[in-house]
């Protein structure tokens, strides 16, 4: 566990009830078990920083009484590219939005903030980003706050010691790895459990930007500091990660209120035209989940299987009945991305229904006539991967379609080269786009081009395409270890909070 203060330590008011750890003793739910004495309520602003809220759910939440704000930043949805390259997927000026009106809120009302998975990954240059744009908002509206950043790549020193002690064990669907797996993945961040979250308030914080980070971890981390139910805090947490996801009408991401009491929970949307339902929220539970009734959090599973759901009002839903199992071992996740080749990409529509009856022996003609004029290039087969994308037929479920047989009357086809080069990328799918401008086909009547370009150029050049390397669980001697933790005083004390 690796500390670092830029201030003198001034414990808020969360803060002041949980003094910082004066040994390494593990820590858990269960070294908390004073009873809560009121519900907590807590707010989950949105889905994802970036992807918004409205100023009217934010405020009418607040205007009920919120004990903490928390919100998720990011995301694996979007494929491994985000994560290797270090980028975040929506962009700066969205996050700058969403930030500044939740840091005004929370310095405000002098009550905590927590980001999980800042910048998208959670990786050291997502977090950097996100870092910079709160040192802007906190100077430019001239706020005062006690910022912890908590790192999420772990030394891949240690990872690499793990795996030989045969402590690291793959989640589905990871292919198996070695340590070269290890060492040529260009970035492997490891998702927190709620500990660190609680390292960091006891330190003093009152804004926590946290690397890649459990979604329901953030809810979590304060009720189960407080003693409340670690079974209910967590499925709490899971249900509203994904703030007006649970909410109708669905017109986009907005604010939720969780209030946790001592036996249950409740959920309502902050916004007033909208409610809550039992079908929503209950189905929450399968979101991103194999099993429609267990969810695992490094610190143990959270079973749903006995838990009732109803409707208290017309936008209000309780929960109770949910019982957790400490797990044996404590474990994270590790999400790596490694380099794959380099991108480019073509798209055309096909409208000829002759083409279109051919299409299979076709796209098999683009593969087959490609790969010998890429010989004729001096690369080889193992260089590169040509896929061929047909929307409209089967580019969705590709082998799996079970309506092949029902031929459509337009197909917009997608050619995509990952090649060893940017240079390579773009010659070959120069290659692949003529063959499937100019190839014969059964019943051809026309002379000239087969596809039709939406513009020009039509070849795009994506840049460096990545694939996840590692997927796979470790297990760590101590929730801490892996995630370094450094406290910084930022702002003028003498003015907002």
């Amino acid at each position: 566990m690796i500390i670092t203060i830029h201030s003198d330590r001034m414990p808020t008011s969360i803060a002041k009830h949980f003094p910082p750890r004066e040994d390494d003793v593990i820590v858990n739910q269960e070294n908390y078990t004073a009873p809560p004495t009121k519900p907590l309520r807590i707010l989950a602003a949105t889905a994802c920083i970036g992807y918004g809220f409205t100023e009217i759910a934010l405020n009418r939440a607040l205007s009920t009484g919120i004990d903490f704000i928390g919100a998720d930043a990011g995301s694996m949805d979007p494929g491994p590219f985000y994560l290797g390259a270090g980028k975040p997927y929506v962009s700066p000026e969205a996050i700058e939005r969403d930030l500044k009106l939740l840091l005004k809120a929370a310095r405000q009302h002098d009550i905590p903030l927590i980001i999980g998975s800042a910048g998208g990954s959670g990786g050291t240059p997502h977090l950097q980003l996100t870092r910079d744009i709160v040192e802007c908002i906190i100077r430019e509206e001239r706020l005062h706050a006690k910022l912890a950043v908590i790192g999420s790549e772990p030394p891949r020193e240690l990872i690499t010691q793990r795996f030989a002690e045969n402590r690291i064990h793959g989640l589905w669907p990871a292919l198996p790895i070695d340590e070269q797996t290890i060492t040529n993945s260009e970035r492997i961040v490891a998702m927190m459990g709620a500990e660190p979250l609680q390292q960091a308030l006891r330190l003093g914080a009152n804004v926590i930007l946290a690397g890649r980070c459990s979604d329901s971890a953030i809810y979590a981390a304060i009720p189960t500091m407080l003693g409340y139910d670690p079974a209910l805090a967590w499925h709490l947490g899971k249900t509203i990660e994904c703030g007006a996801t649970i909410a109708s009408p669905k017109t986009g991401q907005d604010c939720i209120i969780g209030t946790l009491g001592a036996d249950y929970f409740t959920v309502e949307p902050g916004h007033p035209e909208k409610c809550c339902t039992v079908t929503k929220v209950a189905a929450h539970t399968m979101y991103e989940n194999p099993s429609p009734y267990e969810f695992v959090e490094p610190s143990g599973i959270i079973n749903t299987k006995l838990c009732t759901y109803e409707a208290i009002d017309d936008r209000t839903v309780k929960v109770a009945g949910t019982t957790f199992e400490k797990a044996p071992i404590y474990t994270v996740k590790l999400e790596g991305a490694a380099l794959a080749g380099w991108r480019a990409v073509m798209f055309a529509g096909v409208r000829d229904p002759i083409l279109i009856a051919n299409i299979k022996s076709f796209t098999q003609q683009i593969h087959e006539r490609t790969f010998a004029e890429v010989e004729a290039l001096g690369a080889d087969a193992s260089s590169y991967t040509l896929t061929v994308r047909r929307y409209g037929l089967d580019a969705v479920l590709g082998e799996a379609e079970p309506l092949t047989d029902k031929m459509p009357h337009e197909i917009g086809l997608m050619l995509d080269v990952v090649a060893h080069t940017e240079q390579l990328a773009e010659a070959i799918l120069a290659k692949a786009r003529y063959i499937a401008m100019h190839t014969e086909f059964e019943g051809r009547l026309c002379t000239a081009g087969n596809l039709a370009m939406p513009f020009s150029p039509s070849d795009i050049p994506v840049g460096p395409a990545y694939r996840f390397s590692v997927w796979h669980a470790m297990e760590l001697n101590d929730p801490l270890e892996i995630f370094p933790i450094e406290i910084f005083d930022l702002g003028n004390k003498e003015v907002m909070r």
